[in-house]
């Protein structure tokens, strides 16, 4: 097991481990460490005595609320902005001031019990703080003109499993609270794999397991988040905010700018005919329509909850907001049979070779299969002989997403 330690200093978060060691014992050593040492030597005396590699970040992790917490039992983490120091372990959450730690020497009845902040829902609610909305009983429901159904549905059988091993692989992050450069990571990625952008690395050659997992509970995204609160997506634009009254702010914000840009090229459509804006929350996404005359919005869908696999109303409300027409190819002229065949030329593995047919609206559907075999999730780092299949490493440019198929 593993004692997972935080030092926490104006947003950057050091996180260092230790081999499990009995908590009177941290205890003394915190003591031994900090008596006599003044406030403002408290980071280097922690930073220089307590691990000895330390991971720059800027988010603390807490794993207690994963399954897996079993080979994790405790986190200790020094605020140093508020000058205390936290002890957690799954049955209980105390705290101790750091300034009495440096006075004296402190033992465990020297903690004293807190209410960890609630996991944030990150939910959005459209009839709460919104007396303006104009929503019927069950919500607004919508569908979007134009929309291919075949090209929708072949999406969506590859999506869905994507979004699922995405949520599987971060799942010690989805389950806790996590702050806003986390949340902007977990947006980017949801809308990147929406819209299949991201990209395939193939290995197919024989390798020595390094062992491990791809992604552990020590383990944050670090992929770069996008860099505005919208993003053009399809027909929609995607707000990235956990707050329902920001995110509506920066709709209306937007409204205002795009409907004045149109004014002065003597356009009046964006005010006619309003423009549709998608809430995501990572937990739930709404759909929001606004124009001169009226806002609507869908009642809220549930995406990721930790709980429950994303619902097929969620991705479906992803994909019709996102859907893009398919490029005119001369592969759409062949027979299916013969589109599948160019596309197996297209990569090693069938993962990729998905994701082009998904974008040139060729192929058939991709069922998750390779030669009669599922292919499976890939989870740790392991030994590849020259008769494993490929293994497919999805990337955000380059960074890894911690999702991997063999």
């Amino acid at each position: 097991m593993a004692v997972y330690i935080n030092i926490s200093l104006h947003g950057t978060v050091y996180f260092g481990q230790r081999n499990s060691t009995e908590d009177d014992d941290m205890i003394q050593s915190y003591s031994s460490k900090l008596a006599g040492v003044s406030k403002e030597s408290t980071f280097d005396v922690l930073y220089s005595q307590l691990a000895r590699k330390w991971h720059q970040q800027d988010d603390i992790i807490n794993p207690l609320h994963d399954r897996r917490c079993e080979y994790n039992s405790t986190v200790w983490t020094f605020d140093l902005d508020g000058d205390v120091l936290r002890f957690d372990k799954k049955n209980h959450n105390l705290l101790v001031s750091l300034g009495l730690i440096r006075q004296r020497s402190i033992s465990i009845s020297d903690f004293e019990p807190y209410e960890p902040p609630a996991r944030p829902a990150h939910t959005l609610h459209p009839r709460q703080s919104r007396p303006h909305v104009t929503s019927n009983h069950d919500g607004w429901t919508i569908k979007r003109n134009g929309l291919c159904l075949q090209r929708l549905e072949r999406h969506k059988e590859y999506i869905c499993r994507i979004l699922a091993d995405f949520a599987f692989q971060w799942r010690h992050i989805l389950s806790g609270r996590y702050n806003n450069f986390t949340y902007r990571r977990l947006a980017c990625a949801i809308i990147r794999i929406v819209t299949l952008d991201f990209h395939v690395v193939e290995v197919t050659q024989s390798r020595q397991g390094r062992g491990g997992h791809l992604v552990w509970m020590q383990n944050l995204p670090v992929w770069d988040p996008f860099g505005g609160h919208i993003v053009r997506a399809g027909g929609a634009s995607i707000v990235i905010s956990q707050h329902i009254p920001h995110a509506i702010a920066l709709i209306q914000e937007d409204f205002v700018n795009r409907n004045s840009s149109a004014l002065r090229r003597g356009s009046s459509k964006v005010a006619d005919r309003g423009l549709t804006y998608l809430i995501l929350s990572v937990q739930e996404i709404i759909l929001y329509r606004i124009s001169n005359d009226f806002t609507r919005c869908t009642n809220p869908k549930r995406l990721f909850d930790n709980i429950n696999p994303p619902s097929d109303e969620a991705i479906e409300l992803l994909l019709e907001a996102t859907q893009t027409s398919a490029p005119t190819a001369l592969i759409h002229r062949l027979p299916v049979e013969l589109q599948d065949m160019i596309l197996d030329k297209v990569s090693a593995g069938p993962v990729d070779a998905a994701r082009v047919g998904c974008i040139l609206g060729a192929g058939s559907n991709f069922a998750w299969k390779s030669g009669g075999r599922e292919i499976e999730r890939e989870e740790a780092h392991r030994n590849r002989t020259p008769w494993s299949p490929v293994e497919s490493n999805l990337m955000f440019g380059n960074t890894f997403s911690g999702i991997c198929y063999k």
